[in-house]
């Protein structure tokens, strides 16, 4: 590892690589590295270096900042990000199932703030998860800060692309179970809406406690997706919701991305104003 870094303590490992907590000149920091064996391909090295790239474009609170990178001393690419505190929202959701929309709301704000700064920055994330969207303490509230743009890809680059369908191999651009309709047909056509879509279906999960589409496979579900409108919160749980909420679902989870809220910034709005609602009803219900 480059001297500049004293690695302390293991996060996390995956297939492709490991992140550690570490010390850097200016503070504790978390250090993303390939491991041996996915160093030697050329396919993870690129989707490596891609994430540099992409998060390196782009400039906002909501999303994890790149502070540096290397190479360690095999030659191996590591990435430097800023150390965050708390828990991924895929964390919070296996002990609590599903959180209330007074908790669920700002949090998911900050999300679609963090999609609409990297859509700016002319950059796709194509990956919107739950494990993706990560919780940290704030000075009054939690807030959602946005990570591994491991998949994501400059605008440019996207609409020039000759990506394969997705649906031909198990080595997939993005999750199945967020990703949109026409991710899933090929990466080549995605634009900013397929970012809507995603999160649109992680605030959905996180809402109702489900997905919008379930299956036993990968397959069923990108069938289900590809043949099916998106169910309503009220099918998914059983009870009634503010038609505002029902109609925001309802536009960000469209089939057709032409359908769909036209970008992350129009989806924040809609976002914003069901909260606002929310609020008022919730302010109505207690005075009286």
């Amino acid at each position: 590892m480059d001297a500049r870094y004293r690695v302390t303590s293991l996060i996390g490992r995956g297939g492709m690589g490991e992140v550690w907590a570490g010390q850097g000149d200016q503070g504790p920091v978390a250090i993303k590295v390939l491991l041996e064996r996915s160093a030697r391909r050329k396919d993870i090295q690129r989707r490596f270096e891609r994430e540099a790239e992409a998060v390196s474009r782009i400039q906002s609170p909501f999303v994890c900042a790149l502070l540096d990178k290397g190479l360690t001393s095999d030659g191996s690419l590591f990435l430097v990000f800023e150390l965050l505190q708390g828990e991924s929202l895929a964390d919070r959701l296996r002990k609590e199932l599903f959180l209330p929309f007074a908790e669920l709301g700002p949090l998911m704000a900050d999300a679609w703030q963090g999609v609409a700064d990297a859509h700016r920055a002319n950059v796709l994330h194509r990956d919107l998860k739950p494990g993706n969207i990560f919780l940290q303490p704030g000075k009054q509230r939690e807030n959602a800060v946005l990570l591994d743009f491991g998949v994501s890809k400059v605008l440019q680059d996207v609409r020039a692309s000759q990506e394969p369908s997705i649906t031909a191999y198990d080595g997939t651009v993005g999750s199945f179970a967020y990703m949109a309709p026409e991710q899933i047909r090929g990466a080549a056509r995605v634009d900013e809406r397929a970012d809507v879509y995603g999160l649109a279906s992680v605030a959905f999960r996180a809402l109702t406690g489900r997905l919008p589409f379930e299956g036993l496979s990968a397959r069923m579900v990108a069938s289900l997706k590809l043949d099916n409108p998106p169910p309503t919160l009220e099918q998914a749980t059983g009870f009634r919701w503010p038609v505002v909420l029902e109609e925001f679902f309802g536009i960000g989870l469209s089939r057709n991305p032409d359908d769909r809220f036209a970008s992350a910034d129009e989806a924040k709005r809609r976002w914003t104003e069901a909260c606002e609602c929310f609020d008022h009803a919730r302010d109505a219900k207690n005075l009286g």
